[in-house]
């Protein structure tokens, strides 16, 4: 559904996350202030008081409440059918809106209808520069991954390819993947591609969302003009080993989704990278003080 009287819906997905919610809320509302628009939450099973945080931060947002941690997929198709908007802003709650970001975003695609999908600049709660546009991940991404190439050799734009640890993400570019953790598409984008894959619950499913824009003919840029700041792991650090798991499973999943028979070697071997890597990962988890996932 579409109304035209509402610009852009934002749509956050909310879980266990009070300790970011009402800033998340407070600056999602001052940006978008000026424009038509409607805040979604979609809460996923939330124990840690963040509904009521919500209500009492954002009583203008319209919630949607899961009994049950449903997954990240789930929860933003959930946002995207209560959504009236002709944008669609997905966010996670871990992050915090700059001054003119939505509306940046908005103007840029208004500007040029080939692009399909946009991201905005990460930095962290601190300021620093965070890696949000990459490419889609191959089989030779896994290699490297596995053995750390990317970490040792991270300015490379070989062994850095995926994470695109060489660029300095301070102009604008048409890239595979900006970040999913804030992401600007229209809804007729969303129409043509289709909804999340719900078989990525927490992982992938933005990767997975741009490969099938890319599929349809549609541009993805990052676009550094319009700036979030994004907390890692505010969403996830709570259960790391779980996590870094699935982050590895969905990573699976993903390549035998988009593999072709005669990759069908490659895949298997990349299966067993992916397990191989998950061994020294989870001990570096297991031994740090203060643990995140990837």
């Amino acid at each position: 559904m579409n109304d035209r009287t509402i610009k852009v819906s934002a749509i956050v997905i909310s879980w266990n996350g009070r300790a970011f919610l009402a800033d998340c809320l407070r600056t999602l509302a001052a940006d978008l202030a000026e424009l038509p628009h409607e805040i979604i939450v979609v809460d996923n099973g939330s124990t840690d008081g963040s509904v009521g945080i919500i209500t009492e931060t954002s009583p203008q947002a319209r919630l949607v409440v899961h009994h049950a941690n449903l997954g990240f997929a789930k929860a933003v198709n959930a946002g995207i059918e209560a959504a009236h908007g002709e944008y669609l802003f997905i966010l996670n709650q871990d992050i915090r809106v700059r001054a003119g970001c939505t509306s940046t975003l908005i103007g840029r695609l208004e500007s040029d209808r080939s692009i399909a999908l946009i991201g905005p600049k990460f930095v962290g709660f601190d300021g620093r520069l965070q890696h949000s546009a990459r490419s889609f991940p191959t089989y030779r991404h896994i290699f490297y991954h596995t053995f750390f190439l990317d970490q040792l050799f991270p300015q490379s734009r070989e062994f850095g390819s995926w994470k695109m640890t060489w660029f300095d993400h301070q102009t604008e570019m048409d890239v595979d993947q900006p970040m999913g953790a804030a992401m600007l598409i229209p809804r007729s984008v969303i129409d043509k591609v289709g909804l999340f894959d719900e078989s990525f619950p927490i992982y992938m499913n933005d990767v997975d969302c741009c490969r099938r824009v890319a599929l349809s003919g549609g541009r993805r840029v990052y676009c550094p003009a319009a700036t979030i700041e994004h907390f890692v792991g505010g969403s996830t650090r709570t259960q790391p080993v779980r996590m870094i798991i699935e982050s590895h499973r969905s990573m699976y999943r993903y390549l035998r989704k988009y593999a072709r028979p005669h990759e069908l070697p490659l895949l298997w071997l990349s299966g067993l990278a992916l397990m191989i890597g998950l061994i020294p990962r989870i001990l570096g988890l297991i031994f740090r003080s203060d643990p995140t996932t990837e």
